[in-house]
């Protein structure tokens, strides 16, 4: 079944994102996989046990399984199949992985706007899934 790949990370242009990406599966007949990426979780050394870390990991990973939840119920609003799926590491990696997928026939994800000297210096996640991905990336503002 051939699906749209939606990012979304809560931010304003996710939810566009959202919003185009579950509008264009219902006119093309399509379902949803809405991926959430959690960073990795390191502490600093003297920051804490395992304990904290396993507290810290919990609570990110509840945090990202709400808001897929409630992003779902937003997708569904358009009458579309939908799938969360909740990656864990670095975004850009994580979502151009999931799009290389034989379900997924394109990647929908936002821009967060930030300026051409904070792409150069930090880089963009959608910057960087439009290079190394071999699926359509659409990216919404």
């Amino acid at each position: 079944m051939a699906r749209i790949l939606i990012a979304v990370d809560g931010s304003p242009a996710s939810l566009r994102a959202l919003e185009f990406g579950a509008s264009l599966a219902a006119k093309l007949g399509v379902g949803v996989v809405l991926l959430y990426v959690m960073q990795q979780v390191m502490l600093p050394m003297g920051g804490g046990g395992p304990e904290t870390l396993s507290e810290l990991q919990d609570a990110l990973r509840t945090e990202g399984t709400q808001l897929l939840n409630s992003l779902a119920d937003k997708a569904r609003a358009h009458n579309v199949a939908v799938e969360t799926e909740l990656g864990v590491g670095t975004p850009a990696l994580a979502i151009h992985d999931r799009s290389e997928a034989p379900d997924i026939q394109m990647v929908v994800m936002g821009s967060r706007g930030h300026g051409a000297m904070a792409r150069l210096l930090l880089g963009s996640v959608a910057t960087q899934v439009v290079h190394t991905s071999g699926k359509p990336v659409v990216v919404v503002r």
